[in-house]
């Protein structure tokens, strides 16, 4: 049986009442946040046309299994594609076809923009995800460090 069998999540847009789930699966990954920045996040993301949030509900009132983030990505050495800039399944829902599905609205969102291609960066410190995106047919193309500074007002 497919991982897509095994779970019957139903996907759908991400919604400004999702916040507080949405700031709970990211803490399961590293990156806390609260509710109310999640929420002004997701607001100024759902206003564009260029990025989508997808969401697995376990059901109505029900926690969130998982979702992903996905949007245009333009750069001047490489030209355009979509990229999927955030994944994240519910430790409890893993292994049971949430992130499959996920992955794949993230594509089809990629194919009706008009993209021929999508890429994902995983981070270093997730060998899960290094064996999860070439199970689903992505390849490695290169490896990177990615450095930070704040900046100052």
């Amino acid at each position: 049986m497919s991982g897509d069998e095994r779970d019957s999540s139903p996907l759908r847009p991400a919604a400004v009442a999702d916040a507080a789930e949405l700031a709970r699966l990211s803490a399961q990954l590293g990156y806390p946040s609260d509710a109310v920045a999640m929420r002004q996040r997701l607001e100024r993301l759902t206003a564009r046309t260029d990025h989508a949030v997808f969401v697995a509900s376990a059901g109505e009132g029900a926690s969130l299994a998982g979702w992903v983030h996905v949007g245009a990505g333009l750069w001047l050495e490489s030209g355009e594609c979509a990229e999927i800039l955030g994944l994240v399944v519910d430790a409890a829902a893993r292994r049971g076809g949430v992130g499959r599905r996920l992955a794949a609205a993230a594509e089809r969102w990629g194919r009706a923009a008009g993209f021929e291609r999508i890429v994902v960066r995983s981070n270093a410190v997730r060998p899960e995800a290094h064996a999860f995106y070439p199970s689903l047919g992505y390849a490695l193309e290169k490896t990177q460090r990615v450095y930070g500074k704040a900046l100052s007002p």
